[in-house]
């Protein structure tokens, strides 16, 4: 979590092939963020942050790094939340009334509109994965991968504040074993102040072996924000 001007974000990095990329993000990434956002000619929060990502993964390969991650970025400015997503970690908003809504894109393999985007721009995919062995098609590093289709362009998606219960960021480890509609249900039935630990506890009893990090953050009708 980091803060700025009376605004907040939030962000999940999930490395593979090493921890060196998402330990660089996620020292980089919010500084990257809130420059962006100073930028006179900066054309919105989304851009704000799908930029800092282009330059984040950049600023990697500038370093040398060699490993890869994924990034998941809740940003709140005025009366909107704003999402920035490349890799298959996951943003889900429990909305106010019971409703679930998925803010990230889901970039991997098993994404058929992934695959296509692969295909279309010359690149291709060995037993499913890329390079043969990497489900993820976009994040941050990677960059061995990148004529095979891997890529840092993030999808980008907002939602009124006023409509937010809580959101829950996650990377895979959770959402390979428990749905979007499930996790919120859970985060509704336990209360945000323990959801977070007792939704990765949930998860390896279900199965998952991956790593899991969790992030829940409350935005009562009052306009408090709480996190876990």
């Amino acid at each position: 979590m980091d803060c700025c001007r009376g605004e907040t974000l939030w962000a999940v990095f999930d490395g593979h092939r090493g921890k060196e990329v998402a330990g660089f993000a996620s020292q980089k990434m919010p500084g990257l963020i809130w420059g962006n956002m100073s930028r006179p000619d900066c054309p919105g929060p989304g851009e704000a942050i799908s930029g800092a990502i282009r330059q984040c993964h950049e600023l990697a390969r500038n370093e040398g790094h060699r490993a890869g991650s994924t990034a998941v970025i809740v940003l709140t400015y005025g009366d909107f939340l704003y999402c920035g997503s490349a890799g298959d970690s996951r943003v889900v908003a429990g909305l106010h009334g019971g409703g679930v809504a998925r803010l990230s894109g889901h970039h991997s393999t098993c994404n058929p509109d992934e695959v296509a985007r692969i295909q279309a721009n010359g690149g291709k995919l060995e037993w499913g994965r890329l390079g043969g062995f990497l489900p993820v098609t976009r994040g941050l590093g990677n960059f061995d991968l990148e004529a095979d289709g891997f890529s840092c362009v993030a999808d980008v998606t907002s939602l009124p504040r006023r409509q937010v219960e809580f959101v829950i960021i996650a990377s895979d480890g959770l959402w390979d074993v428990i749905s979007d509609e499930e996790c919120c249900r859970l985060v509704r039935q336990w209360g945000t102040a323990t959801s977070a630990e007792r939704l990765a506890i949930h998860a390896q009893q279900m199965g998952s072996s991956d790593d899991i990090a969790i992030l829940i953050v409350r935005f009562p009708v009052d306009g408090a924000i709480l996190g876990a």
